[in-house]
């Protein structure tokens, strides 16, 4: 058995929106364990949902596929999905994909 890599902590609420904090390592195995809690929050009708990125120290493919998904269920939900934090090497990548044109990535 696979010992997850990945952790999920939900932050903050207020008149923003809800805060996570994701960190660890996302790949197709830990997506795979934090998307329904993702998809979860994502229709528990808060203004927006912001995922701080700053703690992953890996994401793959599969993650940003997850956080693509996560942002189609997000808009149906009238929630916005907010990226912050996000390392350079996951930006990186996500340009590489064309993922950023989807997604919102916000500096702070």
């Amino acid at each position: 058995m696979k010992t997850a890599l990945i952790d999920l902590k939900t932050m903050a609420r207020d008149d923003r929106g809800l805060e996570v904090t994701l960190s660890g390592e996302l790949d197709l195995y830990t997506a795979e364990q934090v998307e329904p809690r993702l998809h979860e929050l994502a229709r528990a009708g808060h203004r927006n949902l912001i995922l701080d990125l700053c703690g992953l120290s890996f994401c793959d493919s599969a993650g940003i596929d997850l956080f693509i998904r996560l942002n189609r269920r997000c808009r149906a939900s009238g929630t916005r999905l907010l990226l912050c934090d996000v390392p350079p090497a996951v930006v990186k990548s996500m340009r590489m994909l064309g993922a950023d044109r989807d997604l919102r990535l916000v500096v702070t």
